[in-house]
């Protein structure tokens, strides 16, 4: 694109990014508080260990990623992790002797003891008191070293066998590899932040002197590439868009984020910019293999694990919000009004950052005065669908309390279907499109389907369409084929008494 609309957009993502971060003075207080547990715990015996536990940060804290929690609604505390590695061979230890054994020696420190949460399934977990507004809590986790010696390299020497509680009673092992996801991930972002690293911590001590006296002062885990930006963005989007749904917790779990946009990223040099490129690689997954489907399971590997799947709770409703993604940064694209931008950052991205930023923000607005465009090649702007061979509703439409709507999925290449909205970034040719009505309206009852193309490749066929065809032979499907580039839409109709008692509204589709 050659307006500067991307420019405003990747500001406006990157300050939202950066609300959502842990504050420097947040981050200083989190690891003074972790290197203190850390010391207390290394200084303690364990049954069966000879050494000191080792002690680091993992999870979004280490990777830099990290984000404020967003639950029902609500901002919550910080989540700090903290690995407790035991020296100790599996034959010495059983998984409960190991979570107990960390428990216990956090429950012998008297302020311990007292901000200690209940057991949890895997980690141990201290609550901090909430200061100016903002709060976190400590997971630790305990686990024993337990390398993997094939198909991982030189990370899989990190693997830990982590403690699961079952149940009340049933303790069992498994396997991760924090430490070694950690220096991979790094290495996968390793040329951005050498670019980065200099300015960033610059800018950083000049807004926090009282914190650091000098730029060398700066850690590196503060520098924020913009692959852990985008993270942040996903995370948050993801959090957001699924908040109150149905399938809230079906949400693609974070892991699986973080490794799918590491495997993508190609060292942009913007948020935006490795958002698109995301979205790009990962919808495209049959052709960049950054996702496997291997006897009809979605495979996402730990790539410091490669016997391990991210991706074994992965359905097709995750792509789903792929497409949410898509469609909230191309209408952020074409705000035109402070009231729309406003709207349309607090609803992607939660009240907090998007009143902050929204109302900081007085530059040009993206949309103002532009003719509307998509990063994704979708048809912006207002759609239409006033075409001369779209043929009218043969019923009388009747206004109701029912309603209607229309689902579809994607398949091509062997792969099992894909979930796509309406009006998504193009789908390529030679695939098989599945469409699926869904009703209130009481049976016994008829769906009509509306098929209408559009574009010169459909003109030229001869294949404009635009009828309505009668699905009472396959219930509520419609089955059609990505054949001709351009925009095209379908539209369900319920007829009820030969009187149509719902519609959908068009869904569209778009064809590369």
């Amino acid at each position: 694109m050659n307006d500067n609309r991307t420019l405003i957009v990747n500001t406006l993502l990157q300050e939202i990014a950066e609300e959502l971060d842990i504050p420097p003075s947040k981050y200083q207080e989190a690891v003074e508080r972790y290197t203190a547990v850390g010391r207390w715990l290394e200084a303690g015996s364990y049954d069966g260990v000879s050494r000191s536990p080792t002690i680091y940060p993992q999870g979004s804290f280490r990777l830099g990623t990290v984000v404020r929690p967003y639950r029902n609604g609500i901002e919550k505390e910080y989540d700090i992790d903290l690995a407790c590695e035991l020296n100790c061979p599996m034959s010495n230890t059983t998984a409960k002797d190991t979570k107990h054994s960390v428990g216990d020696r956090l429950k012998d420190h008297g302020t311990y003891r007292d901000m200690l949460d209940k057991e949890g399934r895997r980690c141990w977990t201290l609550m901090y008191a909430e200061a100016d507004g903002i709060g976190f809590h400590l997971d630790v986790l305990p686990c024993i070293t337990n390398p993997i010696h094939s198909g991982s390299g030189v990370h899989g020497l990190k693997a830990v066998e982590i403690t699961d509680r079952v149940s009340d009673t049933s303790y069992a092992w498994g396997k991760s590899n924090p430490a070694g996801f950690a220096d991979w991930f790094d290495e996968r972002q390793r040329p951005a932040f050498n670019r980065v690293a200099a300015l960033r911590k610059s800018q950083i001590q000049r807004q926090n002197p009282g914190l650091f006296a000098r730029v060398d002062d700066v850690p590196n885990q503060l520098v924020r590439t913009p692959l852990q930006r985008a993270i942040q963005i996903l995370k948050r989007h993801r959090d957001v868009r699924f908040a109150g749904k149905e399938n809230e917790f079906d949400r693609p779990i974070s892991v699986i984020i973080t490794t799918l946009a590491a495997l993508a990223y190609g060292q942009e040099n913007d948020v935006l910019s490795t958002l698109a490129n995301f979205l790009d690689r990962v919808q495209r997954f049959a052709d960049t293999g950054i996702i496997r489907c291997e006897n009809d399971k979605w495979v996402i590997s730990n790539p410091v694990n490669p016997h391990e799947n991210f991706a074994d709770r992965w359905n097709d409703k995750d792509f789903q919000w792929l497409n949410w993604l898509q469609e909230d940064l191309d209408e952020l694209l074409n705000a035109s009004t402070s009231i729309g931008l406003h709207d349309r950052l607090v609803g992607t991205f939660g009240e907090h950052p998007g009143n902050l930023v929204a109302n900081r923000y007085s530059g040009q607005l993206p949309g103002a005065q532009q003719v509307p465009k998509s990063i994704f090649q979708r048809v912006a702007g207002r759609l239409r669908f006033d075409v001369p061979h779209r043929q009218n509703p043969q019923w009388h439409i009747s206004p109701t309390k029912f309603k209607a709507e229309v689902s579809a999925k994607f398949l091509r290449n062997g792969f099992r279907p894909t979930a796509f909205t309406s009006n998504c970034r193009p789908l390529p040719k030679g695939g098989q499109l599945i469409f699926e009505a869904s009703t209130n309206v009481p049976k016994p009852y008829t769906v009509y389907w509306q098929v209408v193309n559009t574009g010169g490749e459909a003109t030229r066929a001869n294949q404009l369409r635009g009828e309505f065809y009668d699905s009472h032979s396959s219930g509520k499907n419609r089955n059609e084929r990505t054949a001709y580039s351009g925009m095209h839409w379908v539209e369900c109709f319920v007829v009820q008494n030969g009187i149509c008692v719902a519609r959908s509204g068009e869904f569209v589709v778009n064809i590369a």
